[in-house]
C-alpha cells in the first residue's frame, strides 16, 4: 500500500514536471540571460498615493481618480518588472561592451532584439500613465506631477524610449550608458521613496 502511494505520488510529480517544463522554456534566452518579459496586467488594490511630502500635501486637492489609477498601475508594473527589465538592459550593455561594441558579433543582435522588445513593451504600458501623471501648465509651460514621484515615472518612461532608440541605431555601449544610468537614477528614487510599496 505504501509502495503504491509512492508510485502514484512519483507519477503525479513527473506529470506536473512535464506540464511545467514548456512554460519554463517558453521564454527564449538571448545568450545574456535575458528572458522576454510577459505582458503586464494591472489589478485593483487598496494602494493610495503618499500625500505626506511637501508640496504634494497641498496638491492633493488637484489629484484626479485617473492620476491615482495611473500611478497605482505604474507602481504595480515597477514592482513586478522594473528589476528584470533593468537586469536585462545592464546585461546587454555589458555583453555589447565585452564584444567591443561589435553589433555583428554572435548573439549581439538576438540579445538586442529581446532587450529592445522588453523596453518597448514596458514603455508602451507606461506611456499613457506617465502622461496622465505629468502635467504641463500653460502659458508658461511649467511641468509638474501632483503625485509624489509621478514625475519620476514619466522620466523613467522617457529613458526607456531613448535606450530602445539607441539600440535600434546600434550605437556603442558607452553611448547607451547615459540613458541607462539616468533610468537607474529614477528607478532608484522610486524604490527608495517607498511610493510604490503595497501597490
Amino acid at each position: 500500500m505504501t509502495i503504491g502511494r509512492f508510485v502514484v505520488k512519483t507519477a503525479v510529480v513527473a506529470v506536473v514536471a512535464l506540464v511545467a517544463a514548456p512554460a519554463a522554456t517558453a521564454q527564449p534566452d538571448t545568450g545574456t540571460g535575458t528572458p522576454t518579459l510577459p505582458v503586464f496586467e494591472p489589478h485593483p488594490s487598496d494602494w493610495t498615493p503618499d500625500y505626506t511630502p511637501f508640496p504634494y500635501n497641498l496638491w492633493q486637492i488637484r489629484v484626479t481618480p485617473e492620476q491615482i489609477a495611473a500611478e497605482r498601475d505604474a507602481c504595480q508594473w515597477f514592482n513586478a518588472q522594473y528589476d528584470p527589465l533593468m537586469a536585462g538592459v545592464f546585461g546587454f550593455q555589458d555583453f555589447l561592451g565585452d564584444h567591443d561594441d561589435d553589433w555583428g558579433a554572435p548573439g549581439v543582435q538576438t540579445a538586442a532584439a529581446t532587450v529592445a522588445a522588453n523596453l518597448d513593451q514596458s514603455a508602451a504600458f507606461l506611456d499613457p500613465r506617465a502622461h496622465t501623471l505629468f502635467i504641463t501648465n500653460y502659458p508658461d509651460q511649467s511641468q509638474y506631477s501632483p503625485l509624489f514621484h509621478g514625475d519620476s515615472i514619466y522620466r523613467l518612461w522617457f529613458q526607456f524610449t531613448q535606450i530602445s532608440d539607441k539600440i535600434a541605431r546600434r550605437l556603442p555601449s558607452g553611448q547607451i550608458n547615459a540613458n541607462v544610468a539616468t533610468a537607474n537614477v529614477y528607478g532608484t528614487a522610486i524604490r527608495e521613496s517607498g511610493v510604490c510599496d503595497g501597490a
